[in-house]
């Protein structure tokens, strides 16, 4: 992921962290629910190259007609 790609943020206090993974926003955000009883959310922001890639290949959901079927990633049903 990109720098400070994911940022969690609590509305009940000042909390508000960007961070460059997924698992260190995961992390942090567990810990402040814990230590705090807060409920923060997370944003992401942007996603790896190869993540939006499959995302594009895919199409909506994988549904037929919305992927690209070239790509190495759809199979056939």
């Amino acid at each position: 992921m990109s720098r400070g790609s994911v940022t969690v943020a609590c509305t009940e206090c000042n909390f508000d962290r960007a961070f460059d993974r997924l698992s260190e926003a995961r992390v942090a955000l567990a810990t402040h629910e814990e230590e705090t009883g807060h409920a923060a959310d997370w944003r992401i922001d942007r996603l790896s190259p190869g993540v939006e890639r499959a995302g594009d290949e895919a199409g909506i959901c994988g549904r037929p007609g919305c992927t690209d079927t070239d790509s190495p990633i759809v199979r056939d049903p």
